[in-house]
């Protein structure tokens, strides 16, 4: 707007999933077991019976993130807080500590697919979140009926050759089936739980680097090159 912003990028209807503050000061805050943002008061569930979450709780809060989930057909919402500090010991029922944190350094070499491990303790390679299966066969079939399905209930939308027709200023109007709600429902928890394989794969990894040094040194990587030239093989 004043030109001297970044570069602006929009979200499409409906694929808006998360929202952060800045400060638990202003804007989304979190205070007495309540989410307090924007007029709104929420109550929020904690367990203050597991003691890893009531330890956490003490520390100061950096910021807030709302983040929305599309579970089984419906949305859930959960408030993650950022915390300053050093996160408390999980411990088991007998009160040993599950994972300790390991002394010395770690080297660690990341790329698309694979990450490489080397420390005093151990030397690995290993891939990256290998329990996530090809989806690709179960996305195709879902999409192509979608496109089928969107194409039979919107004949006047589309032109002989296929394309979408150009409405002017006038924002497009799709007619969907219920059952092409449902398909498109069943695609967003085809996503989700990969996402969730994936994120709790990343959080055993972390644990694992974490137990095997405090100094984490990281090689450089041109992530943005790798991209391009896996689009060149491709």
């Amino acid at each position: 707007m004043f030109g001297n912003g970044e570069t602006v990028y929009f979200k499409k209807y409906g694929e808006l999933n998360s929202l952060e503050g800045k400060s638990n000061k202003t804007g989304i805050r979190f205070k007495d077991d309540f989410l307090a943002w924007n007029g709104l008061n929420i109550q929020v569930q904690i367990d203050y019976n597991n003691p890893y979450e009531y330890q956490a709780i003490q520390d100061e809060i950096s910021y807030c993130r709302i983040k929305r989930k599309f579970v089984r057909g419906k949305y859930k919402y959960y408030l993650q807080l950022i915390l300053k500090g050093v996160p408390p010991m999980k411990v088991n029922k007998d009160g040993e500590i599950k994972r300790d944190i390991g002394v010395g350094t770690v080297g660690l070499d990341i790329g698309t697919q694979t990450i490489a491990i080397a420390s005093n303790a151990d030397v690995k390679l290993l891939e990256l979140a290998d329990r996530v299966q090809n989806i690709e066969n179960e996305k195709r079939k879902l999409l192509r009926y979608m496109d089928t399905s969107k194409h039979a209930n919107n004949p006047n939308n589309f032109n002989e050759d296929g394309t979408i027709k150009k409405q002017g200023n006038k924002k497009v109007v799709w007619n969907k089936s219920n059952r092409y709600k449902k398909t498109q429902n069943n695609l967003k928890e085809v996503y989700r739980k990969q996402g969730d394989v994936r994120e709790y794969q990343h959080q055993l990894l972390s644990n694992y680097i974490i137990s095997l040094g405090d100094i984490i040194k990281v090689e450089d990587m041109n992530y943005k090159g790798l991209q391009s030239r896996a689009k060149t093989l491709a």
